[in-house]
């Protein structure tokens, strides 16, 4: 691997992820890298036009040219389209956030999302990326991939409350309710005090490609809203995958 261009990943990667402007020192500090090494990274991404600084503060930031390069490979993505009035009607039915998500490298990343009608709901961003281990999306789809990329999701298990499953024993038996239910439901194991239901999307060939989910407060999440949410979720699972040609009578 080339250090120095793992390096400004890194640095760019960090800053398309901060809420506003960060100091040099900050960057550096977030990165692992002395503040000469950080500064020098930041200097090339700016000429590069992937970074400017803030004419007030100096701070550094990303630009729009990183937004315009994921944009380019945001729209190769169908499923988004095609799920989008699906993705509406879910949330009109479960009445909480809803969301569209994708598996990357042992992540579930967001594409897709509409928030909760509700004044208290479960937050999200498009673009946000969390282990698919212990969110419902991320389950839904990581249940139906390889052994060899399920081994690596189950590899460094670790907690984000007390309640993230820890033991790969655990995460297999979880993967095994998922394939019998056809669905994942998760309680407060990526945010405490979160309950997600998602279910998976399959291409036209059957392969899982994505996942759709709803995910809302506990103590809004009754036993009865669950089961709400879970068949409108697999409904919309169901009614995505028939729009990209799955005919599961014919596989």
């Amino acid at each position: 691997m080339e250090k120095t261009v793992a390096k400004a990943f890194r640095v760019l990667e960090s800053l398309a992820r901060s809420d506003g402007p960060r100091a040099l020192g900050d960057v550096a500090s977030d990165c692992d890298l002395t503040k000469s090494n950080a500064h020098r990274l930041l200097q090339t991404l700016t000429e590069l036009q992937y970074v400017r600084q803030a004419p007030e503060s100096r701070n550094y930031e990303a630009t729009l040219r990183v937004w315009e390069l994921g944009t380019g490979i945001f729209s190769r993505f169908d499923i988004r389209t095609a799920a989008a009035p699906y993705l509406r009607a879910l949330q009109e039915e479960s009445g909480e956030s809803v969301h569209l998500s994708i598996f990357d490298n042992g992540d579930a990343v967001y594409i897709d999302k509409l928030d909760s009608p509700q004044a208290v709901g479960a937050y999200i961003r498009v673009g946000d990326r969390v282990p698919a281990y212990c969110t419902a999306t991320g389950r839904a789809m990581l249940a139906f991939l390889d052994e060899r990329t399920i081994m690596d999701a189950g590899r460094e298990l670790q907690r984000h409350t007390d309640l993230t499953i820890s033991r790969p024993e655990e995460l297999t038996a979880a993967l095994d309710d998922v394939r019998r239910l056809g669905y994942a439901l998760t309680r407060g194991e990526w945010r405490r005090g979160v309950v997600g239901v998602a279910a998976p999307i399959r291409s036209r060939n059957g392969t899982v490609i994505a996942g759709i989910g709803a995910a809302g407060p506990e103590e809004r999440m009754s036993d009865d809203q669950v089961d709400r949410a879970t068949r409108a979720t697999l409904q919309a699972a169901g009614d995505i995958s028939r729009e990209l040609g799955f005919a599961p009578a014919s596989t």
